[in-house]
C-alpha cells in the first residue's frame, strides 16, 4: 500500500503573475509533475505504459487555493493516490508552506484507457502493478453550473508548446487558457479561490477550439467557461475569484 509522497519546489519568478504570486496553471504543473515522480519511483513509467499500451487521462480537476503564494515562497507538496472508484482514480494533493500551514490543495480524476482501442479501462493490467489501495483521502465538490448563456470570446490551438507525450493539450493548459480571457483587472484585484473543470474530450495536436466565457456572479466573482470544437464540448470549467 503506497499512501503518500512527498516534493519540496521553490516558487520562481517565471511562474508568477503581475502580482508575483504563483499562476494557477503552474501550480497545476507542479502538481502534475509529483505525480509522475511519484509513479515514476514506483516504476510505473513511460516504458511501462507502453508495454501495456495504456495512459492515464484527466477526468475532473479541482484547485483550491486558501491564500496567495508569493514568489519565492518554500512550499512542501503531499500527494495521496488511492484505489480507483468506479474506474476512476483519485488523487490528491495539499500544498504546505514553511509553516506547515495548507495553503493549496488539488483534487484531481483519472481514468485509465487502453491506447489502442480508446476504451477507459475497468481494471488495469495485471503487469501495470498499481499499488495503490487506501480510500480517497478528501474530495473536493466538483459540480459545475450548467451554462446556456455563454459567448464566444476566442479561438485557442493545441500547438507544440501546449501538447504533451499523449500528443494533446496538456490538463494544466486549460487554466492557462481559461485566464488569458478574464478581465486582467479583476485578476489584479482579486485573487483565484477555486478551479474546477472537467475535461470532455481530448485536444489533439494541431485541433482548434472555440472558448466560450459567461459571469455567474459578482459576489463573489464566478465565472462559467468552455471549450467548443465539431459542436461538441470538449471541456467544462467554473473559476471562482475571492
Amino acid at each position: 500500500m503506497v499512501n503518500e509522497y512527498r516534493k519540496q519546489f521553490i516558487v520562481t519568478q517565471y511562474e508568477c503573475d503581475f502580482n508575483s504570486c504563483l499562476k494557477v496553471g503552474d501550480l497545476m504543473r507542479h502538481v502534475q509533475q509529483i505525480s509522475t515522480d511519484h509513479c515514476d519511483s514506483l516504476g510505473i513509467d513511460e516504458k511501462r505504459y507502453r508495454e501495456t499500451h495504456t495512459a492515464f487521462l484527466m477526468a475532473k480537476v479541482s484547485v483550491e487555493l486558501y491564500e496567495k503564494i508569493p514568489v519565492h515562497s518554500q512550499l512542501t507538496m503531499v500527494t495521496r493516490p488511492s484505489q480507483p472508484v468506479r474506474a476512476v482514480y483519485h488523487r490528491y494533493t495539499s500544498i504546505y508552506n514553511q509553516e506547515e500551514k495548507e495553503v493549496a490543495a488539488v483534487d484531481s480524476r483519472w481514468i485509465l484507457v487502453d491506447t489502442q482501442t480508446k476504451k477507459i479501462l475497468r481494471r488495469a493490467p495485471e503487469t501495470l502493478n498499481l499499488p495503490f489501495m487506501a480510500m480517497p483521502y478528501k474530495e473536493h465538490e466538483m459540480e459545475i453550473q450548467k451554462c446556456t448563456e455563454a459567448q464566444t470570446v476566442g479561438r485557442e490551438r493545441a500547438t507544440y508548446s501546449r501538447t504533451d507525450l499523449n500528443r494533446h493539450m496538456n490538463n494544466t493548459v486549460y487554466a492557462d487558457i481559461l485566464c488569458d480571457y478574464l478581465p486582467p483587472e479583476l485578476l489584479e484585484q482579486h485573487r483565484i479561490k477555486k478551479l474546477v473543470v472537467n475535461y470532455h474530450k481530448e485536444i489533439l495536436q494541431g485541433e482548434e477550439v472555440e472558448i466560450l466565457l459567461h459571469q455567474w456572479e459578482e459576489t463573489p466573482l464566478i465565472f462559467y467557461g468552455c471549450g467548443q470544437a465539431s459542436e461538441k464540448t470538449c471541456f467544462e470549467a467554473q473559476i471562482t475569484l475571492e
